[in-house]
């Protein structure tokens, strides 16, 4: 039942992170269609470069033109000649990504002004005189000449821009903007089929502009037609979108104009038909080539038409101006201008009309002019992503990761992301190629990685739950760092054990039998736990292991499970570690009236078995061996010198660079036949009480050892003059006074025998 509830609340999670995603997508964040706008340039660039159609050529302005024509902007003249040369090869429509927005002046022809004005207008003998000269001032005027030869080109479509904000426009007034409006008025858009005949047009959702920059007057007169050359730029910077129409209104008359784009004007002239806007209460919806063959263009609600990019620079068959110019242009330059679409536009770095997409960040302008012309001819359109397929797209993969996820391992999981998201992606470029519309890719990836973070997190949360379980039951008689091995590699815990040298670490309280006898039970045990407490986090942080608690002994070893080199130096520290914090503590039962406890410790470094010793349903890792009994020797033998801390010779080998200590005795303990240099441990190097009775204590034992027993009692007793509770000289006073008695004879050797254990 558990089980069945926690697959049930993940997969209630799981459906509530689709759609949460679902409603992220409604709202579409800047930063996500960002993110979704960059799946899309991958699309292209996966797709690759497609081959345009044969209905138009670029006519390059490029850095080979402008160093055989001259610097930037040309004259008139030269635009003159371009047309001339342009119709002379039979183009069939002439269109220019270049707006004519100033007048051309020459300075002849103002010379030609001044004088005609200096000639009195009422004298007969002056007119022919004054003809000759305006004969000659229209000669000179370039703009007056490029206007005939606007007039006497029925194919020319020139393009003009608007402006979508007030930015920058400051000096622009309203009698200006109106002035510029007026210039291409004639090139507004009338072909709207409405829904309802009392549809208010200028109501619809379609991009408004603020001013427009148009040609010169004379020139937007003169030319066939005339479009924007205005994009939609996204926010990352790259041209996806071009609006097919857009509304101006004129502050003058107050009214509402639409226009469309230059490429709407080239194809209206190179064909014989028009496009048609159908429209309804949302705005755009749909627009019809109404040609030869009608087509439907798909578009949003604003009316923009996403741009099915053919590829990077270059894609479409081009020639340089210079070419064109040069006498005796090659005949194949007329088999590619024959007939066709000539877009006349700058692709020099110089000129700046550069635009980011998503196949290059730097494509010229007239090249996307292009690409919107050949997605006309080739009825290659992309409809743009919709609520009505993604929607139901995220959904519908929510819902079955979510079902997949609950059914496989974590480790399968990982797997199956990886493989989801590679399959979405291919899924979505699949309806790209093939269906011509965009699927969002940043929405379903966001929900398939959702449901599987959370589900992999829940499984991870239930993993370490159970671990938890496992150290709280097992760790009541395993060390915690036997739990943290188990829990890494489960398959230690099995019966056996290995032998290595260890540093084992035995501890016993004084005097606890006759104390716990005046206490009560709980009492005993409160005061109890919270000494075992203290020493055990002193234990642990060390990194020693728990062996086990023996009523008030504390049995525990050092450089196992996990091995490290200086085993017995973190021994003695711990040693240290545990008396220092004992000694604080009896300072606080003085101040309660609780009995004072004192600890005595035995530390000895050598060969032991260590590994999981038990049965098979109940099993502790511990230490054993004649190493570990000889410890526990060591603890019992600070009773016979009122000592608290004694390590071995063999520990004091290992850690003599870390620690202080003075050399007790050599013993023979109780089941060993070989003696054992014992030392007393003082505290961690350079922080030792005992270092003023150190000489004095060294001199009695020299003294002790050759059998001079008055002399080593003098000395002794000094050292008790300085530290008046010393137990090991006491001890050796006493066994002095027992040698003047009896001595042990010439062939002692120095040995005391440990009877007791």
């Amino acid at each position: 039942m558990t089980v069945l509830k926690k697959k049930y609340s993940t997969s209630i999670t799981g459906l509530a992170i689709t759609l949460l995603v679902v409603m992220v997508y409604c709202f579409s964040p800047k930063a996500l269609t960002q993110l979704d706008y960059l799946f899309q340039s991958l699309h292209f660039q996966l797709r690759g470069t497609a081959e345009p159609g044969s209905n138009l050529v670029i006519a390059k302005i490029d850095e080979k033109s402008i160093d055989q024509l001259g610097r930037w902007p040309w004259p008139r003249s030269t635009f003159a000649k371009i047309i001339e040369k342009l119709t002379e090869m039979e183009a069939g429509v002439i269109a220019f990504d270049v707006i004519f927005s100033s007048p051309e002046r020459d300075p002849f022809e103002d010379t030609l002004t001044k004088l005609d004005k200096m000639i009195p207008d009422n004298i007969q003998e002056n007119n022919s005189a004054k003809d000759y000269l305006q004969q000659l001032i229209d000669e000179r005027n370039p703009d007056k000449k490029f206007t005939e030869t606007l007039s006497n080109t029925s194919n020319i479509v020139l393009g003009y821009f608007f402006h979508f904000s007030s930015l920058g426009l400051d000096h622009m007034t309203k009698e200006k903007r109106h002035d510029y409006f007026e210039d291409i008025k004639k090139s507004q858009f009338r072909g709207f089929l409405k829904s309802r005949e009392d549809l208010d047009i200028a109501s619809l959702p379609f991009r408004e502009a603020f001013a427009v920059e148009s040609n010169l007057t004379s020139f937007s007169k003169a030319a066939s037609g005339s479009g924007y050359l205005t994009f939609n730029v996204d926010y990352d910077g790259v041209i996806r979108r071009l609006p097919l129409i857009v509304r101006y209104h004129d502050t003058q008359t107050k009214k509402d104009f639409f226009f469309p784009p230059l490429s709407f004007r080239i194809l209206e002239t190179y064909l014989d038909g028009s496009l048609l806007f159908r429209v309804g209460d949302s705005g755009m919806e749909e627009v019809i080539m109404d040609y030869e063959t009608p087509a439907i263009i798909p578009t949003n609600s604003q009316g923009e038409l996403e741009i099915n990019y053919l590829g990077p620079r270059g894609t479409f068959p081009e020639f340089s101006i210079s070419d064109l110019l040069e006498p005796g242009s090659p005949s194949k330059l007329k088999e590619k201008i024959q007939g066709k679409i000539v877009l006349i536009g700058a692709t020099a770095t110089a000129l700046e009309d550069l635009r980011a997409t998503p196949f290059d960040p730097v494509l010229p302008g007239v090249e996307i002019h292009a690409t919107i012309l050949d997605n006309f001819f080739s009825k290659s359109f992309l409809s743009q992503s919709s609520p009505f397929y993604d929607v139901p797209f995220i959904l519908l993969t929510g819902i079955l990761f979510t079902f997949i996820y609950l059914r496989i391992k974590p480790f399968y999981g990982l797997i199956f992301w990886a493989v989801s998201t590679t399959l979405l992606f291919l899924i979505s470029h699949w309806v790209f190629i093939d269906k011509g519309f965009w699927l969002t890719d940043i929405y379903p990836f966001l929900s398939n990685t959702g449901i599987a973070a959370f589900i992999l997190v829940s499984r991870f949360v239930n993993e370490e739950k159970q671990k938890r379980f496992i150290k709280e039951v097992f760790g009541q008689y395993l060390s915690p760092r036997v739990i943290k091995d188990l829990l890494a590699e489960p398959s230690k815990l099995q019966l056996g054990g290995e032998q290595k040298e260890l540093t084992a670490f035995f501890t016993d309280l004084e005097g606890f039998t006759s104390f716990s006898e005046k206490l009560s039970a709980t009492a005993l045990v409160e005061l109890l736990n919270s000494y075992l407490t203290e020493m055990t986090d002193i234990l642990a942080s060390n990194d020693g292991t728990l062996d086990r608690y023996d009523g008030d002994a504390i049995k525990a070893f050092f450089g196992a499970p996990v091995f490290f080199e200086d085993h017995a130096r973190r021994a003695c520290w711990t040693c240290i570690e545990m008396q220092e914090r004992l000694a604080e503590m009896r300072q606080e039962a003085i101040r309660q009236g609780k009995p004072e406890l004192l600890m005595r410790v035995g530390i000895n470094t050598g060969s032991m078995v260590i590994g999981n010793m038990g049965s098979k349903t109940r099993m502790n890792y511990g230490m054993n061996g004649d190493s570990v009994n000889l410890c526990a020797r060591l603890e019992g033998a600070n009773k016979q010198y009122g000592t608290y801390s004694l390590i071995s010779e063999s520990t004091y080998q290992q850690a003599k660079e870390f620690i202080e200590v003075r050399e007790l005795d050599t013993l023979r303990v109780v089941g060993r036949s070989t003696p054992l240099k014992i030392y007393e441990l003082l505290g961690k190097k350079g922080s030792t009480k005992f270092h003023e009775a150190m000489p004095d204590y060294l001199d009695g034992l020299k003294n002790y050892k050759n059998q001079e027993w008055d002399s080593a009692i003098r000395y002794f007793e000094k050292v008790l003059t300085k530290v008046p509770k010393d137990g090991p000289s006491k001890t050796y006073i006493d066994r002095c006074h027992v040698f003047l008695e009896s001595p042990p004879g010439e062939n002692w050797d120095g040995v005391y025998n440990l009877r007791n254990k």
